[in-house]
């Protein structure tokens, strides 16, 4: 944990593992914008399969999540980031369900994570919310969901980690 790291509260209502997240939010601090934005594409792609089945196959998700992945290796501009964004925020509007709406919020704030590296973490949020709704009043689903989030950010900072001794 850095030093006068302080857990922040999420921005939505949530039944929370509050512990787990203040583990992810102080991990955060250690990572790159790119590596955020990756981690938040994990959680995005797991969310798909809770979108609505009439957008699941929607061209504006899929060239959302590209636009994020080709700004990661710095072939997509920011401004395109913002474009695609916006077409998945306009996509929530058309969701017949609350879980499909939340798993294109999710996903949003995902795509989000390339021009504020906080959105990274609102994206996990956003995946509590879409399992307290799949599974309501399952605080051991809400804690499983931020042990496998824990997880894979730890193993990929963990593998940024072990790549960047390689380079030296």
């Amino acid at each position: 944990m850095t030093e006068g790291f302080r857990p922040s509260h999420p921005k939505i209502s949530i039944d929370d593992d509050p512990g787990i997240r203040s583990q992810i939010e102080g991990l955060t601090g250690e990572l790159s914008q790119q590596q955020l934005a990756k981690w938040a594409l994990i959680i995005a792609k797991k969310a798909m399969q809770y979108v609505d089945d009439n957008q699941q196959r929607d061209r504006r998700l899929r060239l959302a999540i590209d636009a994020n992945e080709l700004w990661q290796v710095n072939l997509a501009s920011v401004y395109q980031v913002r474009q695609a964004s916006a077409k998945v925020e306009a996509m929530i509007a058309d969701s017949t369900s609350s879980i499909g709406a939340a798993a294109l919020e999710c996903i949003s704030w995902a795509i989000a994570s390339a021009y504020v590296d906080e959105n990274a973490l609102r994206a996990a949020d956003q995946g509590i919310k879409l399992v307290n709704l799949t599974q309501p009043n399952d605080p051991a689903a809400v804690t499983a969901e931020r042990q496998w989030q824990y997880q894979q950010l730890a193993g990929l900072a963990q593998n940024i980690n072990l790549g960047l001794r390689h380079m030296l």
